[in-house]
């Protein structure tokens, strides 16, 4: 949620109120500057390199299941999310200021890359949600769930999953627009946030419905990954007594339980990354002081500066899990490289 709002006191005219702070100015630069400008600058590249080989490696395996839609559908959800980060954080730069640009910064970023990298990390998980759910009726309904879930239906459903999110920009976009603001202290017009009169009720929808989207997505992969668990646990308890028959009846194949832990893996972590970002946009909610026009501004922005370097180890670590979890897709992965490699190293014929 600081993503979307991490500067707008700024462009509002708020000031923080003359109270006491846990944080002072430059231990939350040092915050920031550390989680943001490095580590996800860092972090974030590797995982642009690293979402952009997970969409080859799923285009060449095949887009033909419903599982490699939707975990290819999470890739570019990812490398989007990652380059709209990076533009914030570009952004964000303490250092920024200094380039002599026709617009503010921090200004142009709130709707070019807070709200925009805050919509892919709803869509990002949406998508686990939903495969959260198709491997327990994988699982609850082997012989009916191929009839089910169709891959056209898939598609439907990412599709559904995208237009949801970005229909809930809609009040954000309705109230802020850009437009040019005389600066006397630069003696210079720059492009800046400008607002509507309907600004302060759509910033409240806006708001909420990021908090609503991101609470019941999470709760949703919670607990469908509990549910893998519990059932991976329980076919496991008859593996060497009943495996002849659990397999006939279940169809869940050795393929199949790979999948599941691979899947119940990517939950995980996804719940553990996004937890956090999670209860920071709560408190931030309910509670005015911690907000960019609140009294404890400084450990607003500090304790966001995690939140953002843990969405992006979520954005880029999938490629680890994929590679160490799934024998198809580390063929794919080394055959593509073994074609670059051979593409390479092919020798020269001397005339």
């Amino acid at each position: 949620m600081s993503s979307i709002s991490l500067n707008v006191s700024r462009t509002q005219g708020l000031e923080t109120a003359p109270s006491k702070q846990f944080l002072n100015d430059y231990d939350r630069m040092i915050f920031v500057l550390v989680n943001r400008s490095v580590l996800c600058t860092i972090i974030g590249l590797f995982g642009m390199a690293s979402n952009f080989v997970n969409i080859c490696v799923f285009i060449q395996q095949g887009l033909g299941s419903s599982i490699n839609k939707s975990f290819f559908a999470m890739a570019l959800s990812d490398l989007f999310r990652i380059t709209t980060n990076h533009w914030m954080n570009v952004c964000s730069s303490p250092f920024i200021g200094h380039i002599d640009a026709p617009f503010v910064f921090v200004d142009i970023q709130y709707l070019t890359g807070g709200w925009p990298t805050a919509c892919a990390n709803r869509i990002t998980l949406f998508i686990t949600a939903y495969i959260t759910v198709e491997r327990c009726l994988c699982i609850a309904l082997p012989l009916t769930i191929k009839k089910i879930i169709t891959p056209g239906r898939t598609i439907f459903i990412l599709i559904a999953i995208d237009v949801l999110n970005v229909l809930g920009l809609v009040p954000e976009y309705a109230s802020t627009y850009f437009d040019w603001k005389y600066f006397p202290s630069k003696n210079r017009t720059l492009l800046t946030l400008a607002f509507r009169s309907s600004r302060p009720q759509m910033q409240g929808i806006a708001f909420t419905v990021h908090a609503i989207l991101l609470v019941i997505a999470l709760l949703t992969v919670t607990l469908f990954t509990s549910v893998l668990v519990l059932q991976l646990r329980h076919y496991s308890n008859w593996r060497h007594s009943t495996m002849r028959t659990i397999n006939q009846k279940s169809g869940l194949t050795k393929r199949d339980q790979k999948t599941v832990k691979m899947v119940i893996t990517i939950a995980t972590v996804m719940v553990v990354c996004y937890a956090p970002a999670v209860v920071l946009s709560l408190v931030s909610a309910i509670v005015p002081d911690f907000s960019v026009a609140g009294s404890q501004v400084n450990l607003f922005h500090a304790m966001w500066s995690f939140g953002f370097l843990l969405g992006i180890v979520n954005a880029s670590i999938n490629i680890f899990i994929y590679y160490y979890m799934s024998s198809s897709y580390r063929e794919a992965f080394n055959q593509i490289f073994q074609l670059v490699y051979r593409t390479k190293k092919k020798p020269t014929i001397n005339k």
